[in-house]
């Protein structure tokens, strides 16, 4: 008798029950009781259980977490905030006392640019937890000048989430004008979010009103196109808008850069403030700047009493300025910035011209840079340590002058001896005497009209 194929048995029981094609039914059974499912046990970790513990203002859980995992007091959470900033965004005012006072971390501790001020300037909580959260940071010392990855400041978060008493606390430390990435002010804002009681704040404490967003609109004119009228009628009347002159935007004229009829006729180098100021984060301040007609060397020594004057209240944005004209005058002055052509060159008037002016503008860079130092040390103490080098200066002065005066009468010398002044030269004596010839002719005339005159009435008359 023929098997199927793969079975095998030693016996020979040709049972055909055995054989076929089908198991045992005993081998076939299967237990079929139903049991109860049971879930797998979850076991939270540390980092949900400090989570929880912060977001339900626990303080003896979150200590017990901190003492189980040290790592979870500066380690970003499993929801990505650091503890600190957590706390601060939860408004957990027991919480960030603890870590600031016992676990010592930094107030200014950033995670992607963000700080716990910011955090706690935009948390949802109640008001007034918010509030003194924010007081304790700024009595530990939080940096309120400074901005995240899309430039909003903690004064825009307050801003945006409503907190006027946060808005109230630090607006007079805080820098009105920044601008986010989007270029909007703190003003444009509170305008856009419709807070009316913040726009009044910014208005009373000196905000600028003729900003203009990408869309070309000041903060009125976008109350007015968001139909926000109780917050269009709170601006000031429009007022003549101050147009920053041609001079302090590019160079437009020979006088930008050559000197004038007389030694103190000097250019302005006006263009150069603006392209100072934006390498120091303020080329919105150049309007003021225009206004009071600063030139470079006044620029480049301003004091802080002058930034007093011209309006920047805020300590931050003086010495931002001071700050970075410190770096300039710290630059080393190298021969490389005076203009050169190269050998073979053909040499015309304007080739002339161009150098005299660069040479022209270095010293008075050079100039400024001496009072900036003479402002920032004592004269006494300047001429004890630098003796030396003031005594070799003051020489190659007096060289320098003596070769400049025998370099004058050497030009005086040869105009001397050449052809006399252009017809069309005009200077300032040329244009007094046409005056004074202008008005002698008039005088002679009128007295010959008058001879005349008298003359022809006698024989009239007679």
């Amino acid at each position: 008798m023929f098997r199927p194929a793969g079975f095998y048995s030693d016996s020979e029981n040709d049972s055909d029950f055995d054989y076929d094609f089908c198991y045992n039914n005993s081998e076939a059974k299967k237990d079929t009781t139903r049991t109860e499912y049971s879930p797998p046990v979850m076991v939270e970790s540390n980092d949900d259980l400090l989570y929880k513990a912060v977001t339900e203002g626990n303080l003896e859980e979150v200590k017990r977490v901190l003492e189980l995992d040290p790592y979870l007091l500066t380690c970003c959470l499993r929801q990505g905030w650091p503890l600190l900033l957590l706390a601060c965004n939860e408004a957990q005012f027991d919480i960030v006392k603890y870590l600031l006072e016992v676990r010592r971390l930094d107030v200014n501790q950033a995670n992607g640019l963000s700080t716990a001020l910011m955090a706690t300037c935009s948390s949802k909580c109640n008001p007034e937890s918010v509030l003194r959260v924010a007081e304790l940071l700024l009595d530990f010392g939080a940096v309120i000048n400074c901005k995240d990855a899309y430039g909003m400041t903690p004064l825009m978060f307050a801003i945006v989430n409503d907190h006027p008493d946060v808005v109230r606390l630090i607006i007079d430390q805080t820098s009105l004008e920044a601008t986010d990435n989007e270029g909007l002010t703190a003003l444009f804002h509170a305008v856009n979010n419709r807070r009316v009681e913040m726009v009044q704040m910014l208005l009373k404490a000196g905000a600028m009103v003729d900003n203009v967003n990408r869309r070309g609109y000041t903060p009125k004119q976008e109350a007015e196109f968001r139909g926000y009228n109780e917050i269009a009628d709170m601006f000031p009347s429009e007022k003549d808008c101050f147009e920053i002159p041609y001079k302090y935007l590019g160079y437009g004229h020979y006088r930008d850069i050559m000197q004038g009829q007389t030694e103190n006729d000097l250019p302005g180098y006006h263009q150069e403030i603006g392209l100072l100021l934006y390498g120091m984060y303020s080329d919105q301040h150049l309007t003021l700047f225009a206004k009071e007609d600063f030139d470079l060397l006044r620029f480049l020594t301003l004091t802080d009493d002058e930034l007093k004057e011209l309006g920047f209240k805020l300590p931050f944005e003086r010495k931002k300025i001071l700050f970075g004209l410190m770096k300039f005058h710290r630059q080393a002055w190298s021969k490389r910035s005076l203009k050169k052509y190269p050998q073979g060159h053909r040499y015309d008037s304007y080739d002339i011209l161009e150098m005299l002016g660069n040479h022209l503008k270095q010293m008075t860079v050079l100039h400024a840079s001496l009072i900036h130092v003479a402002q920032m040390i004592p004269s006494a103490e300047l001429k004890s340590k630098f003796a030396p080098e003031l005594d070799s200066c003051h020489r190659k002065v007096d060289q320098l002058q003596q070769t400049m005066a025998a370099f004058g009468e050497e030009i005086r010398r040869i105009h001397s001896l050449t052809a006399p002044e252009p017809v069309l030269y005009v200077n300032q004596n040329r244009c007094q005497s046409g005056r004074v010839c202008w008005f002698t002719r008039v005088l002679k005339l009128s007295l010959l009209s008058a001879v005349v005159s008298l003359v022809v009435y006698k024989r009239l008359k007679a």
